[in-house]
């Protein structure tokens, strides 16, 4: 896969920044409604369809379907809420960071998790990947990635770069650490979520890090994701297996932010 990398020099990039300058004092980062298409669509298609069958059919029906759709969109405003989306990611304490290592941040949309790694950096740095889809975040960008570090105070500790997480473009053993949220679980199938892991796997050097954090399949999951999740979201034994499979070593575990906190090793 051809990486196309946005440096500082660049335009698109560099008259991000200088209009985020000029109103730095008061700009807020902004990280994205992760799904907001995907769930105004189908709250509209679900509260449309309801108001049909109420007139046309049957009344409680219609009501039921109606207050389904609603249900859909109050449970996606309550998670993107208590998800804080002006908000960076601060990663969990166990991850321990030093400050030197350099960290590879896999689908990291507009880079909540990655500027969150990049203040705890004071000679590394951080790079994230994504392939930058419009209809996953809407406005999804490095130029608002880079926007959005400027803002934190991160610009210097942090690169953004296209690249899908099913075929990472940097050689074998680049990484002292590996960062992930919300990212694996939206793969096809436990092949591509393998795919991934083992992409990740290579990546990282012997006895480097990998932090994977991703919605359960679990009350709060059932609560913020809709019955969606119980369908789409995977239970934390799951991700064990997975992790266990590729070769990971030394699990920790811990509930972290609503979210599975999955911190393993590759083996030396």
């Amino acid at each position: 896969m051809k990486s196309i990398v946005y440096m500082k020099g660049g335009a698109k990039v560099d008259a991000e920044i200088k209009r985020t300058r000029l109103t730095k004092d008061s700009a807020k980062p902004h990280y994205g409604y992760y799904a907001l298409p995907l769930f105004t669509i189908l709250s509209a298609i679900l509260i449309v369809t309801g108001i049909l069958v109420a007139i046309l059919v049957w009344r409680l029906a219609g009501f039921i379907i109606i207050g389904v759709g609603l249900y859909f969109i109050l449970s996606y405003g309550i998670s993107m809420l208590l998800f804080e989306e002006t908000k960076c990611l601060d990663p969990p304490e166990f991850l321990e960071l030093k400050g030197n290592e350099e960290v590879l941040d896999v689908g990291c949309g507009l880079g909540k998790m990655t500027i969150g790694v990049a203040k705890h950096l004071t000679t590394g740095k951080v790079i994230g990947i994504d392939i930058w889809s419009k209809a996953e975040i809407p406005g999804n960008s490095p130029e608002r990635a880079y926007a959005n570090a400027e803002i934190e105070g991160v610009r210097d500790r942090v690169e953004f770069r296209t690249g899908n997480v099913l075929s990472i473009p940097f050689t074998d053993n680049s990484f002292d650490t590996v960062t992930s949220s919300s990212v694996i679980n939206n793969l096809h199938g436990d092949s591509e979520k393998l795919k991934a892991l083992e992409e990740i796997f290579r990546v990282l050097r012997p006895g480097g890090r990998f932090l994977l954090l991703e919605p359960l399949r679990d009350l709060w999951g059932f609560l913020t994701f809709t019955v969606l999740g119980v369908w789409i979201l995977l239970p934390k034994d799951k991700w064990i297996t997975f992790l266990e499979k590729t070769g990971f070593i030394n699990l920790r575990y811990e509930y972290f932010h609503k979210m599975g906190a999955f911190l393993v090793e590759k083996p030396l």
